[in-house]
Order: C-alpha cells, then sequence, then structure tokens
C-alpha cells in the first residue's frame, strides 16, 4: 500500500487549494497500481489565485576554497612514477618526481606512435646540485603543480603546468642568489614497449639514433622512426629577473615523413613571445570554466578529494579535439600495454563523463570511432565485410585488429560495447545527430557481424558459437576460457538489436534489416543461468574468482533487466552475491563495478562499502590516484568516480529511449548531507539536489532535449513545482514505487519542493526555510589525503 501523492503546482502566476495542502494527511491510502494513475480524483476548483515567485537555485561554491582542500599535497618529495604529480592539457603532459639526479619531468605526449605502439620520450630534469628536502602541491583550482626544494644554496620555490591550449609546458624557477641550477633534458630510446617491459631489447628493428640541435637560443632534440614518422622535442628558457627564469618546452609528432623541428621551434617561440602572467591567465581561465560544469560533494573527505582528482584527470588527459585516452595518457610509463585495449579499459575510461556534465571529453572517444570505422569493417573475415564491422581485444590507434569467423574462437563483442559507450554520449547530450549519423552507421555492422555467427540448434534457438568472455580463466589456467553463448555476448547482442530496432523506429528509417532484427530477438538463445544465477556461458558456470563482470552485461552497464522488478532482482542479486563470493582475482574495478550494481540495487551501505574497500586495498588507489597492473591502467580510478555517481544521481532505464530520473537512490543513511549540481542524467537532463540532515532539501532539473521527465525525488510526502510556468504533475507508480511525471519542455526549469516547505507570506507563495544554495557539505577524516601520506593534524 502506498499513499497518493497529489502535486501542487506552482509558477508566475499559479493556483493552490490552501485547505488541500493543509489536510493531506487525512487523504485515504490507495492501493499500488502499475502505470498512470488510474480513476485519480479530480483537483478541487481552487479558492484563489496566489502569485508565487520563481525561487532560484544559486551555486554558492567557493571554488578556489573548495578544491583547495581536495589538492594532492606532498610533504616530501615523491619518487616514482606512482607518486609523482601529473600535469596536462589532453596531448602534452609530464609527471613530476624526485630523480635522476634533481626534480624529473617525465616527457609524455598521447599521439607519440612507433609501428601503433607508444613510446618513451624522454625527460626535463632540474638539478640544484643536491636536495635536501622538498615539498610538492597539485594545485587543481589552476591546474597546476608548484613545491620547494631545499638545496645547499637555499631554498627553490617553483611551479609548472601544460598550459590548457597550447601545446607547451611551463617551468617557473624563483632560485636564492649564487644558486647553479641546470635544466637538462635526458633522451630516452623509443624501443618497442612491450619487448622492453620483457627486457627483451636485442631487436634489430631499432630505430636511428636522436639528432640534437639548436634555433637560435632554442634547442630541440629530433627522433625519427624507422618506419616513417618521429617526434621533435623543442626547448629553451628567458631570465625574468635576478634568480627569476621561465623554462618551455614542448614535443611535435607526426605520424608519417621525416619530421622537422620547425613546428616545435615556432611553438616555444610563440611561448615566449608572450608574458608569463598572460600565458597563466589563458591557462586559468579554461580550467576555470572547466570545474563549474558540475558540482558534487560528498562527506566523506578522502572520497571527496579522490573524486575531484579524477575530474582534474579527465581534462589532463584528453580534450574533445584531442588524442581519446588510451591506458596512460599523457603519462608514458615503461608498460607491457602500449596501446588500446577495447575488452574493458577504453570503455571505463569514458564512464564517468557523462553525469559529470563533460560530455565534451567524450567527444574525444566518439570522434576516435568514427574515424576507424573503414578498419572496423575491415578487420572482419573478407566475406563479410560489406555489412560487418569489429575489433579485437587490443589494436594501435587506428582499431586495425581482426577479429575471426565462427571457428576461430575469440572476443566478439569488443567493438558493440564501446558503442555503448556512443550511445551513452547522445543518451545524456540529447543530440540525436549522434544516432543517425554517428552510431546507427557503425552499430548495423558491429551487429551484423554477429548475424553471421549465429545458428540455429535442435532447440529452435539461435546460437553463438564459442567465444571468450573477457578474461574468464580457460580451465587449465592458460589463457581464457572459450565458452558458447556467452552471456557477454548475448546480453551486447540483445542490446545493439533492440538499439538498431528502437532507432529505425524513432526516425522512420525503414530499414530493411528490421524483419531480421526482429526475428533474431525473438529466437536467440536466452542467456545462461543455473542455482547461482547469471553463467559465464551456457558450458561454464561461473565457478573461479574473476575480476571481469562480463558475464553480469545483462545488469551493468546495459540495464536489460531491471534491479527494482520482482521479476528480475532476485536473479540479479544472487549472480551479484556469487561473483562477490569469490573475490582472490578481483582487481580494482571489480570493487567498482560491484559497487554500482549495489547501487542499482539500492543496497546502499554495500555499495558505500565496496568503494572504501577498493581505496584502501594495497596499490590499487595510488599515492596520486593513478594505477597500474603491471603498467598504467587509468581505467580503474575513472571508474571509481562513475560508481560515485551512482550513489547520488542514476538514470538508467530498461526501455530503450526510457527516462527515470533517481535522486540520492544509494545513499547511505550515515551521509546526512549531501549536495550536487548539474549532473547529467539519461534522457539529456542537468540535475541538482541538496540533502540535509539525512533529508532531501529540493529537486532541480532543467530539460535540455524535451524528453519525458520522470523523477524519483526523494522528497517527503507531496510535491510542489516551481517554474516559468504552470506545470502539470502526475503520479505514476513503477514496480510499487511512485514516479513524478513533469510535463516538461526542452529548455525549461523545474524546482520541485515537499509541499510541507512551502509557505505564503503576504499571499506570495516561498520555499519556508530550506536554503536554495548549492554548498559544500561539512567532510569527515582527512582532507587533501593524496600525496605523501598523513596524518589529521598534517591536512593542508
Amino acid at each position: 500500500m502506498t499513499m497518493l501523492r497529489r502535486a501542487i503546482v506552482l509558477s508566475a502566476v499559479v493556483t493552490l487549494l490552501l485547505f488541500d495542502v493543509g489536510c493531506a494527511h487525512h487523504r485515504k491510502p490507495k492501493a499500488a497500481i502499475s502505470g498512470p494513475v488510474a480513476n485519480a480524483p479530480a483537483q478541487p476548483k481552487p479558492a484563489a489565485n496566489i502569485p508565487a515567485p520563481v525561487p532560484h537555485v544559486v551555486n554558492a561554491v567557493n571554488w578556489s576554497q573548495f578544491l583547495a582542500d581536495q589538492d594532492l599535497v606532498w610533504n616530501s618529495l615523491p619518487s616514482t612514477w606512482e607518486s609523482g604529480a601529473f600535469i596536462g592539457n589532453g596531448e602534452l603532459g609530464a609527471m613530476i618526481y624526485q630523480g635522476n639526479g634533481g626534480l624529473e619531468w617525465d616527457v609524455g605526449r598521447s599521439d607519440v606512435c612507433d609501428k601503433g605502439d607508444r613510446v618513451a620520450i624522454g625527460r626535463f630534469v632540474v638539478q640544484p646540485g643536491s636536495i635536501s628536502r622538498g615539498t610538492m602541491r597539485v594545485d587543481l583550482w589552476n591546474a597546476e603543480a608548484r613545491g620547494t626544494l631545499d638545496t645547499p644554496d637555499g631554498t627553490i620555490k617553483w611551479r609548472s603546468f601544460t598550459h590548457a591550449k597550447d601545446l607547451v609546458n611551463v617551468i617557473e624557477l624563483t632560485e636564492p642568489a649564487g644558486a647553479d641550477t641546470k635544466i637538462v633534458f635526458q633522451h630516452l630510446p623509443p624501443n618497442p614497449a612491450r619487448a622492453e617491459y620483457q627486457n627483451d631489447t636485442a631487436s634489430s628493428d631499432k630505430n636511428p639514433a636522436e639528432v640534437n640541435g639548436d634555433t637560435g637560443d632554442i634547442h630541440w632534440c629530433q627522433q625519427n622512426f624507422k618506419a616513417g614518422g618521429g617526434y621533435v622535442v623543442a626547448w629553451a628558457e628567458t631570465n625574468l629577473a635576478p634568480g627569476h627564469r621561465v623554462f618551455l618546452f614542448t614535443v611535435d609528432y607526426q605520424a608519417k615523413g621525416s619530421p622537422k623541428p620547425d613546428k616545435a621551434v615556432a611553438d616555444v617561440t610563440a611561448a615566449l613571445g608572450q608574458k608569463l602572467d598572460n600565458l597563466v591567465a589563458s591557462h586559468r581561465a579554461w580550467w576555470h570554466d572547466y570545474y563549474p560544469e558540475s558540482f558534487l560533494s560528498i562527506p566523506d573527505a578522502r572520497m571527496q578529494s579522490f573524486y575531484w582528482i579524477q575530474m582534474y584527470k579527465l581534462a589532463s588527459a584528453t580534450r574533445a579535439d584531442r588524442t581519446a585516452i588510451d591506458l596512460m595518457g599523457p603519462w608514458f610509463r615503461r608498460t607491457p600495454w602500449p596501446h588500446i585495449w577495447w575488452n574493458l579499459n577504453i570503455q571505463l575510461t569514458y564512464w564517468p563523463v557523462y553525469a559529470a556534465n563533460r560530455l565534451e571529453i567524450g567527444e574525444s572517444l566518439t570522434r576516435l570511432i568514427d574515424a576507424d570505422r573503414q578498419n572496423f569493417m575491415n578487420n572482419v573475415p573478407d566475406e563479410w565485410r560489406s555489412d560487418s564491422a569489429g575489433i579485437g581485444r587490443s589494436s594501435p590507434y587506428n582499431g586495425v585488429r581482426g577479429v575471426g569467423d565462427a571457428s576461430h574462437s575469440g572476443e566478439r563483442g569488443d567493438l558493440t560495447w564501446v558503442l555503448h559507450n556512443y550511445w551513452l554520449q547522445y543518451r545524456f547530450s540529447g543530440n540525436e545527430k549522434l544516432l543517425q549519423d554517428g552510431l546507427y552507421p557503425i552499430l548495423k555492422p558491429a551487429i551484423g557481424y554477429y548475424l553471421h555467427l549465429l545458428s540455429r540448434g535442435d532447440d529452435g534457438k539461435l546460437h553463438l558459437p564459442p567465444s571468450i568472455s573477457p578474461e574468464y580463466p580457460a580451465a587449465d589456467g592458460n589463457g581464457n576460457a572459450s565458452v558458447r553463448d556467452a552471456n557477454y555476448d548475448l546480453s551486447l547482442l540483445r542490446w545493439g538489436l533492440n538499439t538498431l530496432l528502437a532507432i529505425n523506429d524513432r526516425f522512420n528509417l525503414g530499414d530493411p534489416l528490421t524483419n531480421k532484427w526482429t526475428e533474431t530477438l525473438r529466437d536467440l538463445a536466452p542467456n545462461p543461468v543455473d542455482e547461482n544465477g547469471y553463467m559465464v556461458g551456457s558450458d561454464q558456470p561461473f565457478a573461479v574468482s574473476h575480476r571481469h563482470y562480463s558475464h553480469l552485461f545483462s545488469v551493468y552497464p546495459l540495464h536489460l533487466v531491471d534491479p527494482q522488478s520482482p521479476a528480475d532482482r532476485p536473479l540479479i542479486e544472487k549472480s551479484l552475491d556469487h561473483w562477490k563470493s569469490m573475490p582472490k582475482a578481483w582487481r580494482g574495478y571489480s570493487f567498482t563495478g560491484a559497487s554500482a550494481i549495489s547501487s542499482w540495487l539500492g543496497r546502499k551501505d554495500d555499495a558505500v562499502d565496496l568503494l572504501q574497500q577498493f581505496l584502501n586495498k594495497p596499490k590499487t588507489v595510488l599515492p596520486n590516484t593513478m594505477y597500474t597492473e603491471a603498467g598504467p591502467v587509468i581505467e580503474t580510478p575513472l571508474s571509481g568516480a562513475a560508481s560515485i555517481h551512482e550513489l547520488v544521481l542514476q538514470s538508467w532505464a530498461t526501455n530503450t529511449f526510457g527516462t527515470h530520473i533517481r535522486v540520492f537512490p544509494a545513499v547511505p543513511d550515515s551521509w546526512k548531507d549531501v549536495s550536487f549540481d548539474k549532473l547529467l542524467a539519461e534522457g539529456a537532463f542537468e540535475v541538482s539536489a541538496v540533502r540535509k540532515d539525512g533529508k532531501t532539501q529540493f529537486v532541480q532539473v532543467k530539460s535540455l532535449a524535451g524528453n519525458p521527465c520522470r523523477v524519483t525525488t526523494s522528497l517527503e510526502g507531496r510535491i510542489v513545482a516551481f517554474g516559468s510556468r504552470t506545470f502539470n504533475l502526475k503520479e505514476e507508480m513503477e514496480d510499487g514505487r511512485p514516479v513524478t511525471v513533469v510535463d516538461l519542455k526542452q529548455g525549461e526549469t523545474v524546482l520541485l519542493l515537499s509541499a510541507q516547505e512551502v509557505q505564503v507570506v503576504d499571499g506570495v507563495m516561498h520555499p519556508k526555510q530550506i536554503s536554495l544554495a548549492i554548498k559544500p557539505v561539512e567532510t569527515a577524516g582527512i582532507k587533501n589525503y593524496y600525496g605523501s601520506p598523513k596524518t589529521e593534524n598534517q591536512q593542508q
């Protein structure tokens, strides 16, 4: 049984029945029903027209102060990549730590590749003679690193940033009188990264030696590749005053031909021609526009800092018009993973951009997919290339990695999975051009590849041949198991077929494959399950610890089943619990995935506890929030940020174009205060909300695309709507839970309040006592947790 809550609608000129507000608690409860409320009593005619101002939600965040509490802070200098300070602008960057006789800047540029693999470039080292002690800080708000170096000559102060737009790194030094600090470039040979990691440096296919030279006062190092292409590092410095100088460096990369120093020299010359203050101002302006795109504050100081460092990391690693993020971004380190992995890494890397309202970051991935479209089609067997596309487990940056026919077992669904990210880019933006011109033309052949693999069994169902469910181990421990009807593939195929049919209907495309898609969905083998839940495949139960949740894709991220549905929930819970019962092989992203699924189930404490385990696990989240498994794998911390979103805002729907915003759906009772501003929900809604003393204060929703607005607000009692006009509100029931439906149009904003928080003053409606200001909440724990280890009395 549930109390039927009728919404009172307020606007610039609004009607309200005062008696109805005062006597709401006398209504008789109604039985829970599915779908729209049937036979609901008509609203009584109002007694008076009561004007209401349009209240405004105000973002009252002091950004510089707030982000200062999230900064990475080192009380002593780090000595490894894993604990260094990172800077970047989506293409160029550096990792800063002590080594090689001073403080070094490992130079990185995301697109520098030889034969499809990332390679080392080199490092600049600030060498003051000796360093007895040092400190360091990454100032998130200004996107710069700064610190001190104690030397026999006195203390050197330094700061460094990668300019937000220009491909130039800046190092500013303020030195004591008499200091003799050198800055040297140490070139690193561009050996094949995977071979070098395996200590196989005897290859006869080595690149030629570097060439060093000068153009005026600008120094450069040119490295050509034997296979074509190469890079040039250029640098110079200028004295601003006695003991005050600026050092600038850049990297130019050419994929073909023989690179010349001209471009790199010109970039350094241009930067030298600007005043330092102007470089700083234009750099900071970009970042000061970036951060307020959305806001989130939670009462756990460590988790909050972790989240905001990931927001900094995203924009340091890529931009809309720059290289997509691989496994390390612009921060190269010795690695066996020198290109793109398509079976989890690139997908998880981009998950936080969607709810965080940082969709421009996601454009680097959709651009990569668009650019590689023909190569994806060339990856399938020759006879299928007219209607099929795919990608193998890993590839160079051009997407070239073949997939086999039915006789060759392999990972078959990796392209379809990355296209789900493309779908999310659309779902959160509402940009339907992405569907017709971007997703649809490549999703068709991705599903076309699956259609060639299907065969009809004796049961009349369509089945998939043996394939690999990503990273599930073979019984003999040698490689990955090959299974029939893998849940991974069946789930992705179902999602793809449903999505193609929905897009076809939405735009009346009349695609000739419509009947084929419909029949395939009808006859497709069911997802295999046993007494423990979802299996890996029809011939493989989930029997050993497995770090990947590929067998749970029907749940997360594809939401083909409904965690709130009495029909689906038991299977989901059983499957999750069985996976969690064998954690031996779990890695960082296992915890973030389990947390997200727990959030969808409403298991609030479990969801947060799994994130705490993730943050606590040794060698999982490193001191600078990077993550390694043999080499850098950037996706895991970023997937943690995405799982934090699931605690405070969810918007999944089991219908392809369905909409359902859920506010504070998995916030634990212990988190009394939470606030967020302009987070995005599927269907293209900007959502803001505040929770105080365990109670939701308000929810504001702005429609960016005009999709149906359905929201579970977590507000108490009946709901009141403020806006620029009279909104029609109604209540629907979904799985026994009430959902508020608002007739919100594109570009409109509605503010939703509990009726008990509304009062009439001098004939005008106002929120009663709640504040409409969005501010950071009070936190518990150590601020500035990341950087060097620190205790409560050491926090900065």
